[in-house]
């Protein structure tokens, strides 16, 4: 089963769809997790995708999030902002999912 049919099945909003501006409800694959280095602030970037799109997950004040790993399917829900390259939602809910 493919992300996009979780998504489907699940109500969320596939990735390739989520606007900025907008509540997302929406969830992908982790891709990869990228923290800041340890002289500067907390700051946990997780690249989630899906075969439609891609959005990053920013958690400030974070160097690590249980389970936020490369693979993980996950649920999250925030307020999209427009990023410099995928949309962005700062310190979103999220929910790991049963792959």
């Amino acid at each position: 089963m493919s992300v996009v049919d979780v998504a489907v099945a699940r109500g969320w909003t596939p990735l390739g769809e989520v606007t900025p501006r907008s509540m997302g409800y929406t969830g992908g694959r982790v891709a990869y997790v990228e923290m800041t280095s340890h002289d500067a602030p907390a700051r946990l970037t997780v690249r989630l995708t899906d075969s439609t799109g891609s959005i990053d997950l920013v958690f400030l004040g974070r160097r690590v999030v249980a389970g936020l790993e490369p693979g993980a399917i996950v649920f999250v829900e925030g307020r999209v902002a427009a990023g410099a390259d995928v949309p962005v939602i700062f310190n979103p809910r999220y929910e790991l999912c049963q792959q």
